[in-house]
């Protein structure tokens, strides 16, 4: 596993279009899968990136299959389901650019900055 210890956490707020609060009956996972998951959260949770928190918002965990390093489908990776989330978030007035624009606009550039990056994601 990654080292956690260099992460930053940061608060950040969601615009809702409705305050109704969001839960969604959790997925059946394996034996397997919650142990993954309760390692997972203990690593987080010892970084300090996450905490205990009582809320009327909940988003199921999901674990889905994810490529290893030889890249067969074998491992596993804990991820929160939010699409029910997505429903009762306002649409973005200025999407993301169509991936067409971008490679256009990059041409036969071979070397990117982070700087780069992150703007062609944003």
């Amino acid at each position: 596993m990654k080292d956690l210890s260099r992460c930053k956490t940061m608060r950040f707020s969601i615009d809702l279009i409705d305050e109704t609060p969001i839960y969604w009956k959790r997925h059946r996972l394996s034996k397997h899968e919650w142990e993954l998951v309760d390692e997972r959260c203990k690593e987080l949770h010892e970084a300090g990136l996450i905490q205990p928190l009582r809320s009327d918002f909940v988003a199921t965990t999901i674990v889905p299959a994810k490529k290893d390093s030889a890249r067969l489908w074998t491992e596993k990776m804990m991820c929160g389901d939010y699409w029910p989330l997505n429903l009762v978030t306002p649409q973005d007035k200025y999407p993301m650019s169509i991936p067409e624009e971008l490679f256009d606009n990059i041409g036969n550039s071979n070397i990117f900055t982070i700087v780069d990056l992150r703007q062609g994601f944003n």
